[in-house]
């Protein structure tokens, strides 16, 4: 998990985002986001929390092949953080 402060404006605009373009369950928190970054297809799992804060809780590499579709649990806190960043500047979809 990575978790980043951000500045209100930036947290206001991501937050929204995630709101009206993510997917979200139902009684949860989080959002999940899909993203394809160079022919890879990813969802990562985004928590806005109170102070400005935003965490990245996890990231799955989506697989889809012939015989179905696998997925790779990314935990690279490098990683997580490059997902964020791409959220914050490029928005959500």
């Amino acid at each position: 998990m990575v978790i980043r402060q951000l500045d209100q404006r930036a947290f206001e605009r991501l937050h929204s985002a995630l709101a009206a373009q993510a997917q979200a369950e139902p009684l949860e928190a989080s959002y999940t986001v899909n993203l394809a970054i160079n022919s890879a297809e990813y969802a990562v799992r985004v928590q806005p929390d109170e102070g400005n804060r935003m965490a990245v809780l996890q990231a799955l590499r989506v697989y889809r092949e012939e015989d179905g579709t696998n997925f790779e649990l990314i935990e690279q806190r490098g990683v997580l953080s490059a997902f964020l960043e791409i959220l914050i500047y490029q928005g959500v979809g």
